[in-house]
């Protein structure tokens, strides 16, 4: 019998699967997985085989969640003192000097400096009342920030400690990406502005400083500025990400459909604006097909 076409694609965001030497078949953009035995790739013997001998070493480098990129290729110090007198040295490559805050970023960990404690205060309240859907299949809470350290400071100062897992990057570093690779990042946005949504919440203005980008993946994080989140039926966040969208992108690769989009009004809630944008996504970019980051 000849082996029939598998095209299988992600039930979660519609990418599709690659297989790894394991035999999964390993979505690139959300993470999840499905293993297919021998019986279900009866009918696909030949595409298993080709899969198998072609695709499973690309993807499994693409799993490698090692420093792809080599940024990291310089760095520095950052020494704090807590009010109980405890030093802290913080390996730091990157540094983000704000108005309210300071921020030191590590290969695996992001230390924010707040100018006050009731800052600190904000961000750990605002993170601790979140509440995730029963239904949470992209497991939500993988992009917003884990809290391993905070404490005041002597100086009047407050620090907090967020993990980040290795290739995550401030997406300040990228500009001029491509329209193909910004519709990744707008989706990802997107589902995190319907968890804000789910808790009637909000920023009070959303900064690129605040997102963090894994460059293999085209995973979003929301690491940052949620001490300037708020229960609020506003959903600035919209706003905020139209405008981040079109900062980092080269708008002259974007189909009509995504720039009307990013130039028009956001929806009435999170969801309907979610659903405005899956519509461009089909219309504008021909569906959910991922594209190697910014190609």
């Amino acid at each position: 019998m000849d082996s029939k076409l598998l095209n299988v694609r992600c039930d979660n965001c519609g990418a599709e699967y690659r297989i790894s030497s394991r035999g999964e078949m390993v979505c690139r953009f959300c993470g999840s997985n499905v293993y297919l035995s021998d019986k279900d790739f009866k009918a696909y013997k030949n595409t298993r085989d080709n899969m198998l001998m072609t695709d499973r070493f690309t993807n499994d480098e693409a799993a490698d969640t090692g420093d792809v990129l080599r940024l990291w290729n310089n760095g520095s110090k950052a020494n704090f003192t807590t009010i109980k007198g405890i030093n802290i040295s913080f390996d730091c490559y990157y540094s983000v000097i704000l108005d309210d805050k300071e921020v030191y970023i590590g290969s695996d960990k992001i230390a924010v400096i707040f100018s006050n404690t009731f800052s600190l205060t904000n961000f750990t309240i605002n993170l601790s009342q979140i509440e995730y859907p029963s239904a949470d299949i992209k497991d939500l809470s993988r992009f917003l920030p884990n809290i391993i350290f905070k404490s005041d400071l002597e100086d009047g100062r407050a620090i907090i400690i967020v993990s980040k897992t290795d290739n995550i990057y401030p997406l300040f570093l990228f500009e001029n990406l491509k329209a193909t690779t910004v519709a990744w990042i707008i989706s990802r946005l997107e589902n995190l502005g319907c968890l804000l949504e789910f808790n009637n919440m909000d920023f009070r203005a959303l900064r690129v400083e605040d997102l963090y980008i894994n460059p293999k993946t085209h995973e979003l994080f929301i690491l940052d500025g949620w001490d300037g989140a708020e229960k609020t039926s506003r959903r600035n966040y919209l706003k905020d990400m139209r405008l981040i969208a079109k900062d980092i992108m080269d708008t002259s690769t974007a189909p009509e459909l995504c720039m009307e989009f990013l130039d028009g009004e956001p929806k009435e809630t999170a969801y309907d604006d979610f659903s405005a944008w899956d519509e461009v996504i089909m219309k504008g970019f021909n569906g959910h097909n991922f594209h190697q980051f910014n190609k």
